[in-house]
């Protein structure tokens, strides 16, 4: 249809001289031309120079320039002026004016494509009333979103946020947004019914609504909120409508108005696809009933975050019973101030045998961890190893932990050993609140660190 448009405007009265001096641009006819424009735009790797409204050394206002054969190519091929991009972090070069402008003139040659905006006016400086009318007219568009990513102050965000309480986001895949200042963000999901991306960051209480049943969203990240809306509930409710999850980064906060769980759970919670889960709960949440219950076949990183106390709970042995259920190909593990033992971490361990990566902070550990990573010489097929492709090791800060040089020194070379096999490979990392000063000079460890081994202990090791 657009060859067809450009075919007859080109051979009407008003036929369009060409100028240009390439021989070789006045032989091309407008449909590849337009696919060479598309594709250049669609491939450009340096996404700060994304199609700035305002900025003419840029596609496609650049292309407009060169004749007028170009111009007429660009000026009706909507799909070149359906990925744009308004706001400057520096102040002293904003015009509102001319950016809604500018945003209107590119959405009139867009034509009725899915849009992919960049919005970034970041809350550095007072917009005012100057602000209002360019995210007013870019939300009036929601029903056309496709892909966004949104920096604004917290004092317009409920008017570019409207579209999520309205439900007028049918073509949404992606949203990314980022709230400056105290906020108080809410997505409901069934008003994007195609979102498969949302992440949001800013300061304040934030809440994503999943009740209104099954989404197809696949990736969810929250993050630095000082006070989520997000309850426990919310947490089950996802996990039940959202089958398709393969990345999930959570806050859950206990506070008034906040749901615990139902008191019926099903037998098992199944989340067959996700691979990074990372959830931080505050103190009074226990997700215990949740852990027992979790199915998690491919799961590849866990992040898990606790505040309620080893006084309360002197051990959590949900975190293995979930491992046992799933056996995950785990291979990041990261636990902070989870009330666990050192005897439950270890049989933790035992069932994510794939791990690389392992992160512990406000855990007391001792030799007993060292003494379950070390290598038994004798086996030389690495049968009985715990994790045989661990690579890094933080024991965090936690000044409660108590290693002794045999065990440090064992554990260590006994790895490197290790690696000459098939099925392991040597530490390259390991941090902790121990005095590695006292094994620096062990040959065994010299040789670990010519092999490439970083250790980093007490501030004044």
């Amino acid at each position: 249809m657009t060859s067809q448009v450009m075919g007859r405007i080109l051979h009407s009265e008003d036929k369009l001289t060409v100028q240009c001096s390439s021989g070789a641009v006045q032989t091309l006819a407008p449909e590849p031309l337009r696919e060479i424009f598309l594709h250049c735009v669609s491939n450009r790797d340096d996404t700060d120079s994304r199609c700035w409204v305002r900025c003419p050394s840029q596609a496609p206002l650049l292309l407009g320039r060169v004749c007028r054969t170009w111009r007429f190519v660009s000026d009706y091929s909507p799909e070149l002026w359906s990925s744009l991009a308004v706001g400057d972090s520096h102040f002293y070069r904003l015009d509102f004016e001319k950016d809604l402008e500018a945003t209107k003139h590119w959405i009139s040659k867009s034509g009725s494509r899915p849009l992919s905006l960049v919005i970034h006016y970041p809350g550095t400086y007072s917009y005012g009333a100057l602000l209002p009318p360019i995210l007013e007219f870019l939300a009036s568009q929601s029903w056309r979103w496709m892909e966004i990513t949104l920096t604004v102050p917290s004092e317009f965000e409920d008017v570019i946020l409207a579209p999520f309480r309205t439900g007028n986001l049918p073509q949404l895949v992606k949203f990314d947004s980022s709230i400056t200042r105290r906020s108080s963000a809410e997505f409901k999901l069934s008003s994007a019914p195609r979102l498969k991306f949302l992440h949001h960051s800013g300061n304040g209480q934030v809440h994503v609504d999943f009740s209104a049943g099954p989404h197809g969203v696949k990736r969810i990240g929250i993050h630095h909120s000082e006070n989520p809306n997000v309850s426990l509930d919310d947490l089950f409710i996802c996990f039940n409508h959202c089958p398709l999850l393969e990345n999930l980064s959570l806050p859950i906060f206990f506070g008034e108005g906040r749901k615990g769980l139902p008191r019926e759970l099903p037998s098992t919670i199944e989340l067959i696809y996700l691979t990074h889960l990372s959830l931080s709960f505050s103190k009074g949440n226990n997700p215990s009933r949740l852990f027992d219950r979790l199915f998690l076949p491919l799961l590849k990183s866990l992040e898990l975050q606790m505040a309620i106390g080893n006084t309360v709970y002197p051990d959590w042995p949900h975190l293995q019973t979930m491992f046992a259920h799933s056996r995950p190909p785990l291979q990041t593990l990261r636990l902070r101030h989870v009330p666990m033992t050192e005897a439950t971490l270890v049989v933790c361990l035992w069932f994510i045998s794939s791990l690389t990566e392992l992160e512990l902070h406000g855990m007391r550990c001792s030799d007993t961890i060292l003494e379950s990573l070390t290598v038994d010489e004798g086996d030389t097929n690495a049968s009985r190893c715990l994790c045989p492709w661990l690579e890094t090791v933080d024991f965090g800060n936690s000044w409660d932990s108590d290693f002794s040089v045999h065990a440090m020194t064992e554990m260590i070379v006994s790895r490197r050993k290790n690696a000459s096999f098939e099925m392991g490979k040597s530490l390259t990392l390991i941090k902790c609140p121990f005095a590695f000063n006292r094994i620096r000079s062990n040959p065994d460890i010299v040789e670990c660190m010519k092999d490439g081994l970083v250790i980093i202990g007490q501030l004044n090791d």
